[in-house]
């Protein structure tokens, strides 16, 4: 349901709030629903009737449904009231896949919180009841149309408990966000690093490094690298990881020939990072004004990746 009522109820929310925000009767709004309207309608002609008749069942049955349908929009605004609300972690991606944003919801109330419905305008809906005095964590899906910060916005909390006569709501604007990385290249050719790290690399390729571990399989590793003996489990996809015995470092430059556009040199990085850790190589990254250096492991390639992300966005190298 959106009306102007909605839309204006949405103008005090100009950025992100402190968290966690918590729901207090001047933060929610209620307006009748289309069967509240029509029950209304209802309880006129029942109260003209009863009037023109001077039919004292009539009034009492009227006063009666009336008092009902004020109860209902006083369970309505306690449904929401009391509520906090605060946003989780949230993962990175690559671009197509689906954002995942926590939500945390605390009810901290003795009374149970009933058929409660959370949603933003790039979601679905999720129906949800919080138990009293409990905390529960749900997800706000959406898809990644396009490389960069993905902030989840203004995230709407509402009910229609008990009667469905009344709609009650309220804005929440979480501070949560999502880098979603540029999607790795497919079929990609592996990096002409010149002189400097080449023997590394290669050694890394052919297997003469000692083996490390093994973690969960990310888009662009190596097929060659795949544990399948541990990943036949039925866990999910292992790739293996080595460690290094060469000295010399990999970078990654920006200056790439093949390559027709910035996204298509985004997406070449991308893959180029995925690979030189697969392999267990160190790699450093020299994009337009920013540099990092050479190293590995999961915030070495989230960094990396994020700055490819973020690149002519504000973010670094801007």
């Amino acid at each position: 349901m959106t009306s102007l009522a909605e839309k204006l109820s949405t103008r005090q929310l100009p950025g992100p709030e402190q968290e966690p925000v918590i729901l207090h009767r001047r933060r929610i709004y209620i307006i009748p629903t289309r069967y509240g309207g029509l029950f209304t309608l209802l309880l006129s002609l029942m109260l003209i009737g009863s009037i023109n008749y001077n039919n004292s069942l009539g009034f009492a049955l009227t006063f009666l449904m009336g008092s009902v349908a004020m109860i209902s929009m006083l369970h309505a605004h306690r449904n929401l009231s009391g509520l906090q609300i605060r946003s989780g972690t949230t993962e990175s991606v690559f671009y197509g896949q689906t954002i995942a944003f926590p939500i945390v919801l605390s009810n901290m109330n003795a009374l149970d919180k009933v058929s409660l419905m959370l949603s933003n305008k790039d979601s679905v809906s999720i129906y949800m009841t919080i138990p009293a005095a409990s905390t529960i964590t749900t997800q706000l899906l959406q898809s990644s149309q396009h490389r960069g910060l993905k902030p989840l916005g203004k995230i709407k909390i509402s009910t229609e408990y008990p009667l469905g006569l009344f709609h009650a709501w309220s804005w929440v604007y979480p501070d949560a966000n999502a880098i979603v990385y540029p999607a790795p290249e497919k079929n990609a050719p592996p990096p002409d690093f010149e002189n400097d790290g080449q023997e590394q690399l290669q050694n890394n390729l052919h297997g003469e490094d000692d083996f490390a571990g093994l973690r969960h399989y990310q888009p662009g590793d190596s097929i060659r690298s795949i544990a399948w003996k541990q990943s036949a489990r039925g866990n999910g996809l292992f790739t293996k990881q080595f460690a290094g015995s060469g000295g010399k470092t990999l970078w990654l430059d920006w200056d790439i020939p093949d390559t027709h556009s910035l996204e298509h040199r985004l997406s070449r990085l991308c893959q180029w990072v995925i690979f030189c850790e697969s392999t267990g190589s160190d790699y450093g990254l020299r994009i337009p004004g920013f540099t990092l250096a050479p190293g590995k492991g999961h915030k070495h390639r989230h960094l990396c990746l994020s700055a490819l992300a973020l690149f002519d966005q504000g973010g670094p190298g801007q």
